[in-house]
């Protein structure tokens, strides 16, 4: 709506970006994020291993890389993701949340960029992907939010669009420069990222090269980016710990590779969410097929997208288990093709369904936000019953409790139940306690539980 221009597009961007801040600040330090704290032990079958030993912090740079390369060898090959979380775990949260809210706003300003091509923001694009960022990315909380799930894809898509950047402009500009070290050194890292973005990365990389080469366009930094993307993929998909642990998995798998079990697991856990949360932006680029003012450049870009978003779909429909945070980068390469196709499409929307939208949109932030505080609230309450009694044998907290609300139905935003189940604390003492461990030994404790009792009446899932 050409009201919308009278707001400015930065504005919009701080605001957004503020407002994910603020739930960053409310987002506790949970599950995994504990274990990456130490030193990864892999002679001892690693940080997640039940009745693990005495841990040591990461207290330098030098921790970090000891400990990836074990984890490298032993487990598996997100070492550039896992890196983040362990530097990050270093210090005090709140500096991972000041970075992820900026990382957040980069990953809109990366989507507009790559779409138009230029750096002239404007309002309408911004609001339409802070919005379909709200509503499309699978699973909010344990991929944008939780400092863990977060490293592993939120910044691993900032990384891979950051790497395409430059094949963008060059394809809407016709001219784009790059230092060919500072191209090999992008593309490492997007390799290197995780595996279904990064795969779909040298997808679209490779179209972008066939393209120049075409219009004789093609040059040095192009090479340069391509092959460190290529050798980035083999280190995180070659690593010996993606082996050790394809064994135990496979050992433990109830359901055998490629039986119809598998694939109509992988349509219930990934595929079905996911089709839900790129159908918005798959009737958006309907919409520019059906009624846009078609160029032969902008449907390129939005088929090339489109293709990618969805292909990466199938290729999990393949992988031994599918969930839908593994499909981050799906919408989010959908919501690039909608951005370059709404430039396309000339229609005004009514102001009704502008409002509707806009109150939808501002009432489930209002809502996660509640819910967050009430969250952090309960663990501020934890951490000061914990120090009062911290040099007890055994300390047994109460679990978190979540709004109805979250408790029954499907909210991404936040800590769901899903998330808690599999996060927070277990009333275990000798079995399935790991991150009972890491917490005790992350605050100095003795040993630490959940009331069983009160657990017990939670939501609850299979145990692995």
């Amino acid at each position: 709506m050409k009201a919308l221009d009278k707001i400015p597009a930065l504005g919009v961007v701080i605001v957004c970006a503020g407002i994910f801040l603020i739930q960053n600040l409310l987002t506790p330090v949970i599950g995994d994020d504990y274990a990456y704290a130490f030193i990864w032990d892999g002679a001892q079958n690693g940080n997640f291993q039940n009745n693990i030993g005495r841990l040591y912090r990461v207290e330098s740079i030098g921790d970090i890389f000891v400990s990836q390369w074990s984890h490298w060898l032993t487990w598996g090959g997100r070492s550039v993701a896992h890196f983040f979380v362990q530097f990050f775990m270093m210090f005090d949260k709140v500096f991972f949340d000041v970075a992820n809210a900026l990382i957040y706003a980069a990953l809109a300003l990366l989507i507009y960029f790559l779409a138009a091509g230029k750096f002239e923001l404007r309002t309408g694009a911004m609001l339409w992907i802070f919005f379909a960022l709200w509503f499309c990315l699978p699973e909010f909380f344990q991929t944008t939010l939780w400092l863990t799930g977060s490293c592993n894809y939120l910044w691993m898509t900032v990384i891979q669009l950051a790497f395409l950047l430059p094949f963008a402009l060059k394809f809407w500009r016709g001219k784009c420069s790059v230092p060919v070290p500072l191209m090999a050194f992008a593309g490492l890292l997007a390799g290197w990222s995780n595996e279904s973005g990064g795969a779909f990365t040298i997808f679209l990389a490779f179209l972008a090269m066939v393209y120049f080469w075409r219009q004789k366009k093609f040059e040095r930094w192009m090479l340069a980016g391509f092959i460190a993307l290529f050798i980035g993929y083999a280190l995180l998909m070659l690593a010996p710990g993606n082996f050790q642990r394809y064994v135990v998995d496979a050992n433990e798998a109830t359901v055998p590779y490629l039986s119809a079990q598998m694939f109509i697991d992988n349509f219930e856990d990934g595929m079905s969410e996911l089709l839900w949360y790129d159908l918005l932006p798959l009737l958006v680029i309907a919409g520019y097929f059906l009624r846009g003012r078609k160029t032969p450049q902008t449907t390129l870009f939005v088929l090339a997208f489109t293709a990618a978003g969805i292909l990466l779909l199938f290729m999990l429909m393949f992988s031994p288990e599918f969930p839908a945070r593994a499909a981050f980068a799906s919408p989010v390469f959908l919501i690039i093709a909608t951005v370059a196709a709404l430039d396309k499409i000339s229609f005004e929307l009514p102001r009704k369904l502008v409002a509707v939208a806009c109150a939808f949109w501002l009432a489930t932030s209002a809502v996660s936000v509640s819910v967050d505080w009430s969250v952090h609230s309960q663990l501020q309450e934890r951490q000061k019953y914990i120090a009062a009694h911290r040099n007890e044998d055994l300390i047994v907290v109460d679990p978190i409790n979540l709004p109805l609300l979250v408790e029954k139905i499907f909210w991404s935003w936040t800590l769901d139940a899903y998330s808690r189940f599999y996060g927070d604390l277990t009333p275990y003492l000798d079995k399935l306690n790991n991150r009972n461990i890491t917490y005790a030994q992350y605050y100095g404790l003795k040993q630490i539980i959940i009331n069983e009792e009160k657990w017990a009446k939670q939501t609850r899932f299979i145990l692995y």
